[in-house]
């Protein structure tokens, strides 16, 4: 049995089986993205809920795990090593669990570079515009008179998402 002691985490988030990635999160985009590859690849995980009505991203046994205090992390007992790997920022863990699981990453590097590409277009380009848009829609924009800044959001995003349907369409998925 893997031994998670060592880790501040597991002292507020305690492992039922150590033995499998434990996943500290809640249902954003951001969180939601690495639950889903979780699940699609199979790897044998337990969920930690991370509340941000309660600051749980802030108390320091989560800034142990991850000192930017945001979500996805994760602790993986069994990492490349033989030795519990802790790692956070979902990008960085979707490639660790396609590498770790075999799947969704190509063997050959033209495939492999190709969809490390339209991973960090998500992470760099289309995640952050979607979030500031959601953002200035939902909470801002009604606060502010200048309609600019959430037209910059809104417009960016919609060219952002004809982006993706060109690279989707003539494509299964």
């Amino acid at each position: 049995m893997a031994d998670l002691s060592t880790f501040p985490i597991t002292q507020r988030w305690p492992a039922k089986d150590p033995n499998v990635i434990q996943l500290y999160s809640l249902p954003t985009p951001n969180g939601i993205k690495v639950s889903a590859m979780l699940e699609e690849t199979g790897l044998a995980y337990e969920p930690h809920l991370v509340d941000f009505g309660t600051n749980d991203q802030m108390t320091p046994e989560f800034l142990s795990l991850n000192p930017n205090n945001k979500i996805p992390a994760i602790l993986d007992p069994h990492g490349p090593d033989g030795k519990p790997l802790a790692l956070f920022e979902s990008g960085a863990i979707l490639i660790y669990l396609a590498e770790k699981s075999g799947k969704f990453l190509p063997k050959d590097e033209s495939g492999r570079y190709e969809t490390l590409q339209w991973l960090m277009f998500q992470m760099g380009g289309a995640g952050p515009m979607f979030g500031q848009m959601g953002f200035f829609v939902k909470f801002a924009g009604k606060d502010i008179e200048d309609p600019r800044p959430r037209q910059r959001y809104v417009d960016e995003s919609r060219r952002l998402i004809g982006v993706i349907e060109g690279r989707l369409k003539g494509r299964s998925y």
